[in-house]
């Protein structure tokens, strides 16, 4: 399971925030019963939604319930820079008690009241403004846009994948380039598309590099990678298997590969190799991936 860090890189310790949702396993089991004391093995962070803050003077933000827990901490880490003069959040929930961090919001508020500009959407619970009532789809985003937000030079979209998508696509029929517009999912709900395999009815043999160790298995045609690494290494890395978290990524050295979908590596990544294990299927009757490269 993948949790994102909600505090600034100058903080001193780390922190995660967790969201208790209905049949939940492990939002459940840290709300009840963790303590204070109690050990837990997590994997090193890796997220690189925040790595395309750096030289933006005016960032805007849309995050949808949780997805304000990565959000807050690029806030507050592009506040930290005096060269930034403006920052924008527009922060989507049911209703005001489902608002994440919302005293944190509030502090930040305080501190850079004429830099930083909070609107928060309430899906389910009536508001003043008509504005911030409702759904946010592309309309009332851009009404939004229009009415409340000023001039923003890259975007920070944070939540699930029809809200996310959606506002994207909005984004970029109104003239915003593409390549300013910065996506994180916390889930995906649309099914993916069939990939096209080319390898040989035999399967394709793969080789991993993961920890500084090797090694080889067979994919069997129409198997995507990582299932055919976790036969034999259980410490392969994964979490969300819907190519939204990116914790399965490696890079092709030898060989090819067709994802399904890709809604975590940047176009920038893609071309230097890296995929989405769990949606990545041989094309080729050889395959090397590097995990720790």
């Amino acid at each position: 399971r993948s949790y994102s860090l909600c505090v600034p890189p100058t903080a001193p310790a780390l922190r995660i925030g967790v969201k208790r949702l209905p049949g939940g396993m492990f939002s459940q089991k840290v709300l009840e019963d963790l303590r204070v004391g109690d050990r837990l093995e997590v994997m090193t962070p890796m997220g690189r939604f925040g790595s395309a803050l750096g030289g933006l003077r005016r960032p805007g933000f849309v995050a949808a319930g949780s997805g304000i827990t990565p959000v807050l901490s690029m806030v507050a880490a592009a506040l930290a820079d005096p060269e930034v003069t403006e920052v924008t959040v527009v922060d989507c929930n049911r209703t005001q008690r489902d608002v994440m961090f919302l005293d944190d919001l509030a502090d930040l508020k305080d501190l850079h009241a004429a830099r930083l500009h909070v609107v928060h959407v309430l899906t389910r619970e009536p508001q003043e403004s008509e504005l911030l009532s409702g759904r946010l789809d592309a309309a009332k985003f851009r009404a939004i846009r229009a009415a409340l937000v000023g001039e923003v030079d890259g975007w920070f979209l944070c939540g699930p994948f029809d809200l996310v998508t959606t506002l994207h696509e909005a984004l970029v029929v109104d003239g915003v380039d593409p390549a300013t517009i910065h996506t994180e999912l916390f889930h995906a709900e649309a099914p993916p598309r069939s990939a096209v395999v080319d390898a040989t009815a035999t399967g394709t043999e793969v080789t991993a590099t993961l920890g500084g160790l090797r090694s080889s298995f067979t994919v069997q045609p129409g198997e995507h990678v990582l299932d055919g690494l976790l036969r034999v290494r259980g410490d392969a890395p994964y979490a969300c298997k819907g190519g939204v978290c990116g914790t399965c990524r490696a890079r092709v050295t030898e060989g090819s590969v067709s994802m399904d979908v890709n809604w975590a590596l940047e176009p920038d990544e893609v071309e230097s190799g890296y995929v989405l294990t769990c949606q990545s299927r041989p094309t080729t009757e050889q395959l090397v991936l590097d995990y720790d490269g």
